[in-house]
C-alpha cells in the first residue's frame, strides 16, 4: 500500500498528527481509527474502504486540516466490514482508544491487532468445517522449510520438503491445506518459482514480512520458548529452513495479535512417511473435496462422508481424508472402535446426540486466550464442557476400545471450572463485558455492597416520583433517565403552571419540558459513580474467570482432540450402517481384493438399486496390471476411481462400500486422468499428462496403487498408442518395483501386452451389448479384451445428427481398409535405433520423449 499523499492537507491538529504517526507504523495496512462509536478510515484508506465496503465516502471540515476524505463504520458492526476487506486481500490494523475521553487531553490510541486472511478470528468469517490455515515458506538451496498454523484452533506444525521433486511435494501441501495466507521473507517475495506455484492457488494471499528471522540459532530459541515441552531434541534434527519458517510464523502471529499466543502449545513435525500420499492430481481426480469440473462440494467424497456432530470432528475428518494412515496397528485401532459402534447402534446414537450439544471447544478456547471473546462465549464453553463430561460418564462403565478422553485428575479440574463459571457468571450475560450485569450476587461482598447503595438511591427515586405526583397534582409527571441528561423530571406543557419553584429547567421539547432538582442530581451521582465501580469490579471478576479457563488450555485442547476423534469414528459407524459398508481387512501381502465394490458417491447420486458393483483382484503375482477397455460412458472411469476410493477409505480407518474387502497397505495412490489446459502454468493438456506420468513412474513403489485413465489421448493416435504401450510395459518390467495398476485405454493394441507378460497382466473390459442397433451398457467388468470401441454408437446415444453418423461410419470403413504394415526399411531403421539405446541410463521422461520422436519418424 502506497504512502498517503499528505501535502494537500494541514495536519496540525493533535488528533490528525496522532493518526499520521500510527499510520506510518503500518503503511501496508488499512487503519481502522477509533473515534467514539465509529472506526474511521482517512485519505487513501477511506477511498479503498468506500469502494470495497460500498459505504459513503465523505470529507469533513477539520479546520486547519482542510477537507479530509473519510469513511466510517460503527464499531459494534466492525466484524462484518473487516471480513469484506480481508476477503479482498487487505490487511487491517485496528487502532483502539485505550484511555477514556476527559474533554481535556487527547485520547490515547494504539493498534491492538492486525487482521489478515490467515489471522481473522470472528465467527462470521470462519467456516466451522474448515481450518483457516496460514503458512510460512523458506526456499533455500533447493529445500523448502514450511510452517503451518490455524490461529483459530491453536494448530501449529512444521515440515521439511527435500529438493528432489520439491515443486510437486509443495503443491501437495497447498492442495491439502488450502491456506488463505502465505508469508515469505522480503527477498523471496520475488522468487519466480514460488510465485509460479502460488498463481495456481488464487484463494491464498501472499504477504512479505519485514521482521523475518534469519538466524537458525535465534529461530531455534524462539520455538523452544513458545513450546514449553522439551523440544530441544526435536529442533536439533530440523534443518535451518524449517526452523526459520516456524519461528518467523510465530513472530508474524505475535506481530498481528499484539499479545502472547498462549493457546499454541504443541509443536508437531509432519512426517509424510506416516501417511498414505495423495498428490494434487489424485485429490482432484478422485473429487475428494469438490468435483473436478464445476467445483461442486455437494458431490464430493468429503460431503458424503461428513455426518459428524461437532465442528472439531468435521475439521478432523477432512484431515483424515487427505492424510490416510500407513500403520496397520493405527488403522485397526480405528476400525475396532467403528466396529464396536456398528455392533452397538443405540450407544452410537446416544453419543451422537450428546456430541451435537458440544460447541466448538477449539475456537472458543482460542478466542478466550486471545482476548477476543465475550461473556456468552464463556456460557457456551461451560455448557460444552458439561456435555463433554457426560460423554466420559457414559463411556466409563462399558467395554469400549477407545482411550479415556482425559485422566481422573483432569476431569476434576474441568468440573471445578464448570462450577466457577456456573456460580459466578449470570446465565444470560450481555455481550459487552464492560457494561456490568455479569456477575451473580453473593460472589463478592464489595460488589454486593455497591449494588445495595445503588438500590437505595433507585428506591429513593421511585418514591420521589410518587411524592412529586401527589405534591404537584400532575398525574402524568415522570422521572426518566438517558445518557445525555441523566435523571430528569418530564412534565407536559398543559401542567407547566403547577411546577414547583425548586425545579430547574433543563430542556424544552415540543409537548413537554424537562427539569432537575438538587436532590435528584445527588442520587443520580451516587448511582452513576457506584455503577462505574460495579462495572470495573465485575470486569475484574470476569477476567479472573477467563484466566482460570486459560490455565486449563492444554486440558481443554486434549479433550477437543479426543472428542473430534470419537466424533469421526462414530460418524464412520453411521456411514457403515446407513450405506451398507463392510469392515476391510488390512494386510501387508501386496493384494487388493474387493468383492462387489461400489463408488460411494455415485451410488447415492444414482440409486442403490441402479448402481452395478464390481469385483477387483490385484496382486504382484499374476494381476499386477489390469488393462481395461470398453466404450465411453460404459463405466471405466467410475470403476477405476471406486477402487482408489475404497483403498483410501480403508486407510482412513473407515468401513468401505463393498461386500468384502482385503486391502494391502499402500504408500501412494496415483490417479492420472484427463486434465484441463493449465493456462496459468503455460502447460497444455498433453504436457500436464506427461509431467504427471513421469512423476508417477519416478515415485511409484511396490506398495503403490496406480490408476491410469486414457493416457496418451492428448496427442496423435500413433503417439498416444506408443506412449501408453511403453508406460504400461515400464510398470510391469521393473524387477524391484511392482505397483498395482489399473490401466484404462481405448487403444486396443495394448491388450497384446498381456501375451508378453501373462504372469503380470490381465485384460478386462466393461461389458456392453447391442439390441436392434441400440448400445446397452451393462457396467459390468468381465475378463477378456474388447474388440470394438463402439465410438459411433456412443455418438448416436449422445444425439449427433444422423448425417454426421453416416459420414462417420463411411470414414471409419475407409480408414480401416487403408491400414497397412509399416515398410520393411522403416522397421529395419527403427530396429537399429533401438539397439543403440542404453535403457539403464534412461529416465522415464527421456524414454517417453525418445519414443515419441521415433513414432514421428516412422510416420513420415
Amino acid at each position: 500500500m502506497s504512502k498517503p499523499d499528505t501535502d494537500q492537507y494541514d495536519f496540525s491538529t493533535p488528533m490528525m498528527r496522532q493518526y499520521l504517526e500510527i499510520k506510518a507504523e503500518f503503511p501496508d495496512c488499512l487503519l481502522f481509527f477509533r473515534l467514539g462509536d465509529f472506526y474511521e478510515l482517512f485519505l487513501e484508506d477511506a477511498k479503498i474502504g468506500a469502494q470495497v465496503l460500498s459505504i459513503v465516502l465523505t470529507s469533513r471540515d477539520r479546520g486547519k486540516d482542510g477537507r479530509i476524505p473519510m469513511a466510517g463504520v460503527p464499531y459494534h458492526a466492525a466484524d462484518g466490514y473487516l471480513n469484506k476487506l480481508v476477503k479482498a486481500g487487505y490487511k487491517v490494523a485496528i487502532c483502539d482508544q485505550i484511555s477514556q475521553p476527559d474533554g481535556k487531553n487527547l485520547v490515547e490510541r494504539k493498534v491492538t491487532r492486525i487482521v489478515t486472511p490467515g489471522t481473522i478470528l470472528s465467527d462470521s468469517a470462519l467456516d466451522h468445517k474448515n481450518n483457516n490455515y496460514i503458512i510460512s515458506v523458506v526456499r533455500h538451496d533447493g529445500e523448502i522449510g514450511l510452517a503451518v498454523s490455524d490461529l483459530s484452533t491453536g494448530i501449529f506444525y512444521i515440515a521439511s520438503i527435500d529438493s528432489d521433486n520439491w515443486q510437486s511435494n509443495f503443491e501437495q501441501y497447498l492442495t491439502k491445506l488450502q491456506p488463505h495466507e502465505c508469508i515469505v521473507a522480503p527477498d523471496q517475495f520475488r522468487d519466480e518459482q514460488l510465485l509460479k506455484i502460488f498463481k495456481s492457488y488464487p484463494q491464498m494471499t501472499i504477504h512479505s514480512f519485514s521482521d523475518w528471522l534469519t538466524s537458525q540459532k535465534e529461530a531455534k530459541k524462539k520455538l523452544e520458548k513458545q513450546f514449553k515441552h522439551d523440544y530441544s531434541k526435536l529442533t536439533a534434527s530440523l534443518n535451518a529452513n524449517t526452523l526459520i519458517a516456524g519461528a518467523s510464523l510465530l513472530e508474524y502471529l505475535e506481530y498481528t495479535q499484539k499479545k502472547p499466543l498462549k493457546h499454541i502449545t504443541d509443536l508437531l513435525v509432519l512426517d509424510d512417511d506416516e501417511y498414505l500420499s495423495l498428490d494434487r492430481s489424485t485429490i482432484n481426480n478422485l473429487e475428494l473435496l469438490t468435483t473436478f469440473r464445476d467445483q461442486d462440494k455437494a458431490k464430493s467424497l468429503l460431503y458424503l462422508m461428513d455426518q459428524t456432530s461437532t465442528a472439531m470432528g468435521a475439521r478432523l475428518l477432512k484431515t483424515w481424508l487427505l492424510k490416510p494412515l500407513r500403520s496397520i496397528d493405527k488403522i485397526e485401532q480405528r476400525l475396532a472402535v467403528v466396529d464396536y459402534f456398528v455392533q452397538n447402534p443405540q450407544l452410537r446414537k446416544d453419543l451422537a446426540k450428546i456430541l451435537a450439544q458440544i460447541g466448538d471447544l477449539e475456537r472458543l478456547l482460542a478466542k478466550i486466550t486471545m482476548g477476543m471473546n465475550n461473556p456468552k462465549d464463556l456460557i457456551s464453553l461451560k455448557s460444552s464442557l458439561r456435555f463433554s463430561l457426560s460423554v466420559t460418564t457414559y463411556l466409563q462403565d462399558i467395554s469400549f476400545p477407545f482411550p479415556q478422553l482425559f485422566g481422573t485428575n483432569k476431569q476434576a479440574q474441568l468440573e471445578k471450572l464448570i462450577q466457577l463459571i456456573e456460580q459466578q457468571l449470570v446465565d444470560e450475560p450481555p455481550v459487552d463485558p464492560k457494561q456490568g450485569k455479569l456477575i451473580k450476587t453473593h460472589i463478592n461482598p464489595q460488589l454486593d455492597e455497591l449494588k445495595k447503595i445503588i438500590q437505595v438511591s433507585k428506591d429513593w427515586i421511585t418514591k420521589f416520583e410518587a411524592e412529586q405526583k401527589t405534591k404537584t397534582q400532575i398525574p402524568s409527571l415522570k422521572v426518566r433517565f438517558n445518557q445525555v441528561f441523566g435523571y430528569y423530571i418530564e412534565v407536559s406543557n398543559s401542567h407547566l403552571k403547577k411546577i414547583p419553584t425548586d425545579y430547574q429547567r433543563k430542556q424544552t421539547l415540543v409537548n413537554a419540558e424537562r427539569f432537575i432538582t438538587t436532590d435528584l442530581k445527588k442520587h443520580e451521582q451516587i448511582i452513576l459513580e457506584h455503577q462505574q465501580q460495579i462495572q470495573e469490579l465485575e470486569y475484574q471478576i470476569y477476567q479472573q474467570i477467563c484466566a482460570a479457563i486459560i490455565r486449563q488450555t492444554f486440558v481443554i485442547q486434549q479433550l477437543s482432540k479426543n472428542l473430534a476423534q470419537l466424533d469421526c469414528l462414530q460418524n464412520f459407524a453411521y456411514l457403515a450402517v446407513s450405506h451398507h459398508y463392510c469392515k476391510p481387512q488390512i494386510s501387508s501381502d501386496g493384494q487388493i481384493d474387493i468383492l462387489q465394490g461400489r463408488h460411494p458417491v455415485l451410488e447415492k447420486i444414482l440409486d442403490d438399486q441402479l448402481f452395478v458393483p464390481n469385483d477387483t483382484h490385484l496382486n504382484q503375482a499374476d494381476s499386477q496390471l489390469l488393462v481395461i477397455t470398453g466404450p465411453n460412458m460404459a463405466g471405466k472411469s467410475v470403476y477405476l476411481r471406486q477402487v482408489a476410493i475404497i483403498t483410501l477409505m480403508a486407510h482412513m480407518g473407515s468401513f468401505v462400500p463393498a461386500n468384502q474387502a482385503r486391502i494391502s497397505l499402500t504408500d501412494h495412490i496415483f490417479v492420472r486422468s484427463g486434465a484441463a489446459d493449465m493456462i496459468t502454468s503455460g502447460l497444455s493438456t498433453f504436457m500436464v499428462e506427461m509431467v504427471e506420468t513421469a512423476a508417477i513412474l519416478k515415485q511409484a513403489t511396490s506398495q503403490s496403487l496406480i490408476v491410469m485413465d486414457e493416457i496418451g489421448r492428448g496427442t496423435s493416435t500413433y503417439d498416444g498408442i506408443s506412449i501408453a504401450w511403453s508406460v504400461a510395459k515400464y510398470l510391469v518390467d521393473q524387477p524391484q518395483v511392482k505397483p498395482k495398476t489399473l490401466f484404462a485405454t481405448h487403444y486396443h493394441e495394448l491388450q497384446n501386452l498381456v501375451s508378453v507378460y501373462p504372469k503380470r497382466m490381465k485384460n478386462f473390459q466393461v461389458a456392453v451389448t447391442q439390441h436392434q442397433d441400440q448400445l446397452i451398457f451393462l457396467h459390468q467388468l468381465v475378463e477378456g479384451g474388447a474388440s470394438h470401441s463402439f465410438g459411433i454408437a456412443v455418438a448416436k446415444l449422445a444425439g449427433l445428427p444422423p448425417q454426421v453418423l453416416v459420414d462417420a461410419q463411411m470414414m471409419l470403413e475407409k480408414l480401416e481398409s487403408q491400414k497397412q504394415q509399416t515398410p520393411t526399411e522403416k522397421n529395419h531403421k527403427l530396429s537399429k535405433e533401438l539397439k543403440n539405446i542404453n535403457i539403464d541410463q534412461l529416465s522415464p521422461l527421456d524414454a517417453l520423449n525418445m519414443l515419441s520422436e521415433m513414432v514421428k519418424n516412422a510416420q513420415k
